[in-house]
């Protein structure tokens, strides 16, 4: 599916380069670029409904972690004394 859309002179000008710089066509320079923003929409999205999901939960039963909880859990990881995850409470 073929969609014509308008770069600025600069833009133009900048996508011309990078294609002579590292011999690829214009088109598979656009063709990388959509991917890798749809691919950063994409989790961003996942991030925000986990985060609405866990705001939902939280909000049915109170169960947390502190943020000192997450980062001592966090900060242990690949360490000799790596902990378990913590448990949610009240």
């Amino acid at each position: 599916m073929n969609r014509p859309f308008t770069l600025d002179n600069a833009l133009k000008a900048r996508l011309a380069d990078l294609a002579s710089r590292t011999q690829r066509t214009e088109d598979q320079l656009l063709d990388e670029a959509v991917r890798d923003y749809l691919e950063r929409q994409d989790g961003r999205a996942g991030f925000l409904a986990e985060a609405e999901q866990s705001w939902r939960d939280y909000q049915a039963d109170g169960q947390h972690l502190t943020g000192e909880e997450a980062r001592a859990w966090l900060c242990s990881w690949g360490t000799p004394d790596e902990k378990a995850p913590p448990e949610c409470h009240d």
